[in-house]
């Protein structure tokens, strides 16, 4: 999107928030069900911020494809993804994955936050969009934020097993610390109101021991990199540069089992001779329970 369109519509979008930049309250932890587990599931998911940049798209989408389709994980979400990576994943995925919850912050277009699954395993139960702002139901930009941000969800049922489980994914704002603190807290909500086995991908633009990392932590979330045992502790943004920071999570809720088993990974692989975004994918193993 042209950088004066994006200016007009935060603009307008300003006027649907309240402004208010209030740090809120850390999350409640979840209320957990006294109830034995009646199955359990291995599951491995992914989460790839895939960059924005769209002239350089051509090049860098066969290398995206390929990452993800040498995991085949059951489940992915991406950040910094606008129609024009919608169109071509859908395409080079399409014999392997459905996609969900693909809505863009601006009134439904521009980068979104969507979720692809294994269209051979799972049938969609649920799916949804939300703002991560104090008015989540509507465009909208939270607090200190720099642009509107959304989250997507999707509920997925096991065709062969009956195992459900939901899977969040968002993008937190690289500017303002109040707005990732907040929406952190929101995630954290939406998905323990949900009493679901549940994983949640995010670039969080802030790094382990953060405060939204706590706030996730807070509302009942484990990173699976903390979680997992040799788990890859090394950075998922390089930024073509050199540059390293960890800002890509991998989070499960209170249905994790047998963490013991789980693992994290960062894929450095390239592709045609370059990294295929700016970030790593990261993607995780892990056992929920329902």
């Amino acid at each position: 999107m042209p950088d004066f369109l994006t200016k007009i519509l935060s603009w307008l979008l300003s006027f649907t928030s309240t402004g208010v930049m209030a740090l809120c309250d850390p999350p409640a932890p979840p209320v957990i069900p006294d109830t034995p587990d009646v199955t359990a599931q291995e599951l491995t998911v992914m989460s790839f911020n895939v960059w924005t940049d769209i002239g350089s798209i051509s090049q860098r989408l066969n290398g995206v494809a390929q990452t993800i389709l040498a995991e085949r994980p059951d489940s992915f979400g991406l950040q910094e993804a606008h129609e024009f990576w919608r169109l071509r994943l859908w395409w080079a995925l399409r014999k392997d994955y459905g996609v969900a919850a693909w809505r863009g912050r601006y009134f439904g277009v521009g980068e979104a936050t969507p979720i692809f699954y294994r269209k051979d395993k799972y049938c969609v139960v649920k799916q949804g969009v939300f703002w991560l702002s104090d008015n989540p139901g509507a465009a909208s930009m939270g607090w200190d934020a720099a642009l509107p941000r959304v989250a997507g969800y999707v509920v997925l049922k096991d065709k062969q097993t009956g195992f459900t489980y939901a899977h969040f994914n968002a993008h937190f704002d690289h500017k303002g610390p109040t707005a990732r603190a907040n929406s952190a807290a929101l995630i954290a909500d939406r998905i323990n109101e949900k009493a679901l086995p549940a994983v949640f991908t995010a670039d969080i633009n802030a790094g382990p021991g953060s405060l939204p990392a706590q706030y996730l932590e807070a509302g009942g979330l484990t990173s699976l990199r903390e979680a997992a045992p040799g788990a890859d502790k090394g950075s998922t943004f390089h930024g073509y540069d050199g540059s390293g920071a960890v800002i890509d999570f991998i989070c499960a809720n209170h249905y994790l089992r047998v963490p013991e088993t789980a693992q994290f990974k960062v894929i450095r692989d390239e592709y045609d001779g370059m990294y295929p975004s700016d970030h790593f994918a990261v993607a995780a193993t892990l056992t929920l329970a329902n």
